[in-house]
């Protein structure tokens, strides 16, 4: 197949979703305002011209449709419906695989109703619609008005190969931390307010005083560690804390493996990839008791669940999994879950069969991949 897609370039999920399809033969197309190298892939800078946003953004639209008019893809997959779901839209094109990835459809919508009208034109107009929660595909559902039965529950995935449980005391050492410690990590961007990095902070303060051993990494995949390197010095957490930038993927599961439990407690949130990766690596998980992250996560079966801006609730979660028995039961149990569901090749087969029966005649049957109105808004 010749296949575009609309998507942020220069992101690990586009990369490994569309590199998937080139790898097994597919010609294919990335059209972004983010070019950069990707391999086996042709990338379009589709960014045309200066001035205001409202004009870059029409003149971007006539990027798109000349590309999509000249190259003739068979199909066209749009990733995020902010920005690049609408020039989906608009493109006219057809037919077109949305794929939401978050706030994109929990906040931004919300935001003013120009927004929120764009955001239901490009969820209406689609062929079918992809998200990695039961949660997230709900919310399109029930507030943006997307069709259940064309709606599908797809995992960014997991590689198995490379994220399992092994020895990576040598990255942790690296970092100056030693084995006796007790080692929390919070993966999460530094960019957002909603992940709430300031309350794993102060519920840090409270730990050191009821565990000596207990230690804290803060490695943000976006954004600048800077303001978060003075919080932890103001919570006198300098002498047992590191704040450091983006960990390369390549090296994401030796720090999975590395520490002892992962902690990720955003406000607002669809299925976090470091999640279903630390819950592969039998990875003991702190989490936010977000939709999106109890339809993976049971509260004392395969990690502990707590309110999103709940420093008191974390800060006893986090004290409850300093016994390390305790530890090894919910890390197993989470890579047993993660392992039903979450394969990265698994996934992508499901995108595929998507892709194949927007190609089919008009009343052909769906894939096997499960749509929201076979799992209900509950995920079951």
């Amino acid at each position: 197949m010749r296949l575009a897609f609309l998507s942020i370039g220069r992101h690990i999920h586009t990369e490994r979703w569309i590199r998937w399809f080139a790898e097994r033969g597919d010609e294919c197309h990335l059209l972004t305002v983010q070019p950069g190298p990707v391999e086996g892939v042709t990338v379009h800078d589709i960014r045309r011209g200066g001035g205001p946003k409202p004009w870059r953004y029409w003149r971007s639209l006539g990027e798109v449709k000349r590309l999509l008019h000249d190259l003739q893809p068979d199909l066209l997959n749009t990733h995020f419906l902010t920005g690049y779901g609408y020039w989906g839209h608009f493109s006219g094109f057809q037919p077109n695989v949305l794929t939401v990835w978050g706030d994109d459809v929990y906040v931004t919508p919300f935001e003013n109703p120009v927004k929120g009208w764009l955001a239901r034109r490009a969820v209406a107009s689609c062929r079918a619609l992809t998200g990695d929660s039961t949660d997230i595909l709900a919310v399109a559902a029930r507030e943006l008005g997307a069709d259940p039965e064309r709606s599908f529950r797809v995992l960014w995935g997991v590689d198995f190969d490379r994220f399992r449980p092994r020895d990576a005391r040598d990255w942790r050492r690296a970092l100056g931390f030693q084995d006796r410690d007790l080692l929390f990590f919070s993966p999460r961007s530094y960019t957002q307010p909603y992940y709430n990095i300031d309350v794993i902070i102060a519920a840090a303060r409270v730990v050191r005083t009821r565990l000596p051993q207990a230690r804290f990494l803060f490695a943000g995949y976006e954004g600048d560690p800077a303001p978060f390197e003075a919080q932890v010095r103001a919570a006198g957490l300098a002498d047992v804390s590191r704040v450091i930038g983006r960990i390369p993927h390549a090296e994401f599961d030796a720090a999975l493996n590395a520490c002892d439990v992962m902690l990720t407690v955003p406000s607002v949130d669809a299925t976090a990839v470091s999640l279903l990766e630390a819950m592969a690596c039998g990875c003991a998980v702190i989490c936010s008791d977000l939709p999106s992250s109890v339809e993976w996560i049971r509260n004392g079966v395969s990690g502990l669940v707590v309110p999103p801006r709940d420093a008191d609730a974390l800060a006893a979660a986090m004290v409850q999994v300093a016994d390390p028995t305790r530890r090894l039961e919910l890390g197993a149990a989470a890579a047993v879950r993660c392992r039903e569901v979450a394969g990265f090749e698994q996934n992508m087969g499901l995108v595929a069969d998507i892709f194949a029966s927007c190609l089919e005649a008009p009343g052909a049957a769906w894939p096997r991949a499960v749509s929201l109105a076979v799992l209900g808004e509950d995920g079951s």
